[in-house]
């Protein structure tokens, strides 16, 4: 009676092995399975809300490129027309009405050069508020290269809300720093445009600046935004992989386990993250993982259970027959064998589970949902040949993978590695199979389908632009680059296209964004059609679009493509029952003449647009080298400055000072003179400004300090000397010693330097300024203010500083005698200076006329070339000799 224990105790070891084995693979794959759908869900978010952020950031940017063309094209060169231009009420209208349909915008702000609100999008009247404090006011004041700056976030003096601010430098066209153009986002927009889009409560967005400062978080936690974690998980990504990843870690500042993915912005240095505990996001995972672990485990202690009980009843029951006996054990397992197929019925995956002569031990209702199995092959028992036809009828065209379906896995294949296989609906089933012991194995099959088409929509997006589903730069670019590898091992013709449209901006003004959204995607409609094989169109922002024309011939030219997306894009476009009109231009780059890169020829095709552009619009225009031939001799004259500093190339002429009353020389003005070797003389006003954007004004200041003092240390007659000083040398760190090693190494005294400062440098230095040229006074050294009247608040000036003299302008010297508001300015300087006890000296002067009305109403000294023209020192020997040889006749 008792023979078969044995047997019955190794069939119910066997029995719960494959239980357990089975059991810890579904739980295996299951835990991988989650994971990866987490990072993946995390990787397609980031990249879609990276992208939506460097939008955002984007659109402010062209709020703030039109202003600063707007400058531009209003020829502001002068403080004075940059506050006037800044200053105004349409301006500040104009600013409303750019940003009211920007969220992410809290303001524009317009600031001169001392950090003073010139224009206020949000105010009107403009509030008296000053950020001269502000870190990117400093760095883009003081850095002369630097155009755009991006701050740490501060909370705005106007509502207290934590913002950054993007300022782009605003420069006349000699380089002078005019000002900024400030564009505030507030934190907040993204805070709330992050918790309507978070899918989950325990998600967590972020952006970093790329050295891991935190600029926004939502949820929003408190004490956390504006500092540097150099922990946290999208830090460690960075210092990886810049471009992003994903990663789980600890949080440094809610101290939570994550899953997390980034993706750094493609125009800003920021960083998105996007993240979620690992506890919520495999939550799921437990307790799938709960109810089979607990399935099995139940499974497998009812069995031992019975089996206990079976042997006791046995032992005390030895009387009763093998048949009853049976009959108990078969009803108890399959009471179990019921509670373990709950368990599998709810998994996600379709299981089969086969033992090693090839028969079904267990199969799941989601097998059988997944791939309509009759009820007769569904038993324990079938066999493999009769279930795997049914299942390959079900197979679509593309038969990857099929061959090993239902099939025993190889002994050495991963048991990590699963099949994808298409069923004839166009489902797609990813199949995992792992050996068990005994020489079985088993099966999962899981509908991924939803997922594939969700990841293949996010990899569009990421190429595509969301609106037109045109190509975006970034496939563009990649398109361009191969087709030119292409043509140059061919020798094919290629144009690049940039196209922009003409007046598009009055159709968002006068019908909404939506129709202008509308139109822009029309346009993208008319190009596919335009397209030829090997042609591709892309989006690059706004109303700019690019075409990359390939197959051009004799008869298919650049000049045709281009006028051919001129009338295609230049027809009316219907929008309901209206029309409307757009016009179009173009610019032409060829390859391989006009660059061998797309970013070469993208360059130089935005070139000839803007030719087309300010020739009349609609139209199309081939790149030209002389657009840039401007920038090239540009960067040829610095070379060839630098080379000239400490040769014969550079000279100084001198201009002889008057004293009006005794008609005698009182001094000299030094005046830095250029002869290029090959174009002659060079004009002060082409190389100086040079010279002061590329810090060139250093070196020749210092020089032409030393040889200034150095020749009027060997006059026999103790004139003065003036030197002009830049704004750059005023902002020297060492000035004052190199003024005073200067002064000792030529032994001139200190009272017969004179340095001429204008006053819109001394007013871009402010504080700074003052402190410096109060250290130069002390040393014994003149300071006088030139270009008198220019700047902006000049009676202010004389009373921030004690200036040693005074220059009329000589834009107000011309005046005289031409106008009576020209002479009626002269004379209110000259009081000015005499009840300020300061000596007043007109520039400029050139006719006898101007000369008698500065001699009747007591100038005191006179420069111009009715006296003499800046001239080298030897010409004026005669000047500087004893003194009875000074009076001119």
């Amino acid at each position: 009676m008792f023979r078969p224990i044995p047997a019955l105790v190794a069939s119910f070891a066997v029995l719960s092995l494959v239980i357990a084995s089975g059991a810890t693979v579904i739980v295996a794959d299951m835990h991988q399975q989650a994971v990866q759908d987490v990072e993946r869900s995390l990787v397609g978010l980031s990249t879609i809300l990276a992208d939506q952020a460097d939008r955002a950031l984007q659109a402010m940017e062209v709020v703030q490129e039109g202003v600063i063309h707007g400058f531009h094209e209003a020829n502001v060169s002068t403080p004075a027309d940059y506050a006037a231009a800044a200053s105004r009420m349409d301006l500040h209208t104009a600013l409303k009405a750019r940003i009211a349909a920007l969220p992410q915008i809290n303001a524009i702000t317009i600031i001169d050069r001392t950090g003073k609100l010139l224009n206020f999008s949000r105010f009107w009247p403009i509030p008296d508020v000053n950020i001269s404090d502000r870190d990117y006011f400093k760095a883009l004041a003081a850095d002369r290269g630097l155009q755009r700056f991006i701050s740490e976030p501060v909370q705005n003096r106007g509502d207290g809300a934590w913002t950054i601010y993007i300022a782009r430098k605003v420069t006349a066209p000699d380089g002078t720093f005019l000002g900024l153009v400030l564009g505030a986002v507030e934190l907040g927009y993204f805070e709330r445009l992050y918790q309507r889009i978070a899918p989950t409560d325990d998600t967590v967005v972020s952006v970093f600046r790329n050295d891991g400062m935190l600029l926004v978080r939502y949820p929003y936690r408190d004490r956390v935004i504006g500092k540097v974690h150099p922990t946290t998980g999208a830090a460690l990504i960075a210092a990886k992989n810049p471009s992003g990843g994903v990663l789980r870690n600890v949080s440094p500042i809610d101290g939570h386990e994550r899953l997390l993915a980034t993706q750094a912005l493609a125009g800003y240095p920021l960083i998105l993250s996007i993240s979620r505990t690992a506890e919520a996001s495999l939550a799921p995972f437990r307790r799938q993982a709960v109810v089979v672990g607990a399935s099995a485990a139940l499974l497998v202690a009812c069995i031992a259970v019975l089996f206990f009980l079976f042997l006791r009843q046995a032992r005390t029951e030895r009387r009763m027959a093998s048949a009853e006996e049976r009959a108990r054990g078969e009803r108890d397992l399959r009471a179990q064998y019921e509670r373990f197929g709950v368990a599998l019925d709810n998994m996600i995956q379709g299981l089969c589970l086969f033992d090693a002569d090839r028969r079904v031990v267990v199969m799941n209702e989601r097998f059988a949902a997944l791939y309509d199995v009759p009820a007769q092959l569904r038993q324990p028992g079938t066999r493999v040949e009769d279930l795997r036809p049914h299942v390959l009828r079900q197979q679509g065209d593309n038969a990857g993978g099929w061959d090993m379906v239902m099939m025993p896995p190889m002994p050495y294949a991963s048991s990590r590695s699963a099949s994808i296989v298409r069923l004839s609906d166009d489902r797609e089933i990813s199949v995992l199979r792992v050996l068990t012991p005994g020489g079985g194995w088993l099966c999962t099959h899981e509908d991924i389908t939803e997922r594939r088409r969700s990841e293949e929509r996010l990899r569009f997006l990421a190429r595509h632009d969301a609106l037109t589903r045109l190509p975006n730069r970034l496939q563009f670019e990649e398109f361009v680059a191969r087709e030119l590898a292409i043509c140059a091992d061919t020798g094919e013709d290629v144009a690049l296209l940039c196209l922009d449209l003409d007046d598009f901006k009055h159709v968002n003004d006068l019908f909404g964004y939506p129709a202008g959204d509308r139109l822009l995607c029309e346009v993208a409609t008319r190009l596919r059609a335009l397209l030829g094989k090997r042609c591709v169109a892309a989006r690059l922002g706004g109303d700019e679009f690019a075409v990359l024309a390939t197959g051009l011939n004799g008869t298919k030219t650049p000049a045709v493509a281009a006028q051919a997306v001129l009338d295609a894009l230049s027809a009316p476009y219907a929008d309901g029952e209206r029309w409307l009109d757009v016009g179009c231009s173009v610019g032409i780059a060829l390859f391989p003449r006009d660059g061998t890169t797309c970013e070469k020829l993208l360059s130089a095709s935005d070139m000839a647009l803007v030719r087309a552009k300010k020739e009349g619009k609609g139209a199309y225009r081939f790149f030209e080298p002389t657009m840039d031939a401007a920038a090239r001799e540009r960067h040829r004259l610095v070379l060839d400055l630098r080379a000239a500093i400490g040769t014969e190339q550079l000279e100084l002429h001198y201009q002889p000072q008057f004293d009006v009353d005794s008609n005698r020389a009182c001094g000299f003005e030094a005046l830095l003179r250029w002869t290029h070797p090959e174009h002659g003389p060079i004009p002060p006003v082409q190389f100086i400004p040079l010279a002061e954007e590329t810090g060139l004004i250093l070196p020749l200041g210092e020089w032409v300090l030393r040889e200034a003092c150095r020749e009027a240390a060997s006059w026999a007659l103790p004139l003065g000397i003036a030197v002009n000083l830049s704004i750059a040398q005023l902002g020297q760190a060492d000035l004052c010693e190199v003024v005073r090693t200067v002064l000792e190494e030529t032994g001139l005294k200190p009272e017969r330097l004179e340095l001429e400062v204008t006053e819109s440098l001394f007013l871009k230095g402010s504080a700074r300024s003052q402190e410096v040229l109060r250290d130069l006074k002390a040393l014994g050294v003149r300071i006088s203010m030139d270009d008198f009247g220019t700047g902006y608040s000049s009676l202010v000036t004389l009373q921030a500083f004690p200036f040693d003299k005074i220059k009329i302008d000589r834009s107000f010297v011309s005046q005289i005698g031409v106008t009576s508001k020209g002479g009626a300015i002269v004379r209110a300087i000259i009081s000015l200076g005499e009840s300020l006890d300061i000596p007043v000296i007109a520039e400029g002067i050139e006719t006898e006329e101007q000369l008698s009305f500065l001699r009747q109403h007591r100038c005191a000294a006179i420069q111009g070339y009715l006296r003499g023209k800046p001239r080298p020192i030897a010409e004026y020997r005669r000047l500087i000799a004893p003194i009875e040889n000074l009076r001119v006749a």
